[in-house]
């Protein structure tokens, strides 16, 4: 009886790894790994892995994939189809220092992909800030896709695929007073079939703000006389004369240049439509 048991856990272990052998079977796994030296313009990369021959002639296709990010690289766009996985990454401006980042991509794939029904589109779409809008959505998807796009020239301006998070910042480029835009987003899970997408508008205004130089005072303290209203000289015998400071005429503050002495500036508004 003992040794009927020993042969069936035997059994179980072989039946177990040689499972295990058969799931490691079907994913492939690549990383992919760029660099920018200092000063460098930003620049996009893009990847396609094949479907394996020998997985082709056993039937199977790709069914699946998921992605981890490291470093400063970013996804501006992907495609996954039966036989093929296309990516497009994106590296920013390296400015003070080396830019660095990779891509880790895990394909899956079967003989019969999972009767996985599609997500439906993002909702609760919202966008504010000012130069650089922030974009946030509610969606059950792990993968997200974004495109902004300027309706007076109908160019696409930017487009992101977004990992784990519902919100992003426009991490790139800017949008100018007076435009208008239509932004997108669309969600999948692991099956990386995308959903319909949701778009929603905005355009772009101004606002007053307070100066973040002077705070909304309109004036900073004086760097002639530290604010004193007075400058320090030595005299006869050292002894200390005291004159009116000729920057601030013995006020202690100059005009902030920055708002012109209004104490706040114009800036860019999102606007949504």
């Amino acid at each position: 009886m003992s040794v009927m048991r020993k042969f069936v856990s035997l059994f179980v272990v072989l039946a177990l790894v040689c499972c295990a052998n058969s799931l490691s079977a079907q994913e492939l796994n690549q990383n992919f790994a760029h660099s920018l030296g200092v000063g460098n313009s930003a620049q996009s990369y893009e990847h396609r892995i094949d479907l394996p021959e020998k997985w082709a002639a056993e039937g199977k296709f790709f069914i699946g994939r998921a992605l981890t990010l490291d470093g400063k690289l970013v996804i501006e766009r992907e495609e996954l189809t039966k036989t093929y996985y296309y990516v497009k990454v994106r590296l920013p401006k390296a400015t003070l220092w080396f830019a660095k980042g990779s891509i880790d991509i895990t394909l899956k794939a079967g003989t019969a992909a999972a009767i996985v029904p599609v997500l439906a589109a993002p909702t609760g779409l919202k966008v504010s800030g000012e130069s650089y809008p922030r974009f946030g959505w509610a969606g059950a998807g792990n993968y997200s896709a974004i495109s902004l796009l300027d309706r007076s020239n109908g160019k696409n301006l930017w487009e992101r695929v977004v990992l784990n998070d519902h919100a992003c910042v426009m991490d790139e480029g800017s949008v100018k007073v007076g435009g208008k835009y239509t932004w997108a987003v669309k969600q999948s899970d692991e099956t990386a079939r995308y959903s319909f997408e949701a778009q929603a508008n905005f355009r772009v205004g101004t606002k007053q703000v307070n100066c973040s130089h002077c705070f909304g005072h309109g004036y900073l303290t004086c760097r002639s006389c530290n604010g004193s209203g007075h400058i320090v000289s030595n005299g006869p015998n050292n002894t200390p004369v005291y004159k009116i400071c000729y920057t601030c005429n013995g006020s202690g503050r100059e005009r902030c240049t920055f708002c012109n002495g209004s104490g706040h500036v114009t800036v860019p508004s999102i606007i949504p439509e």
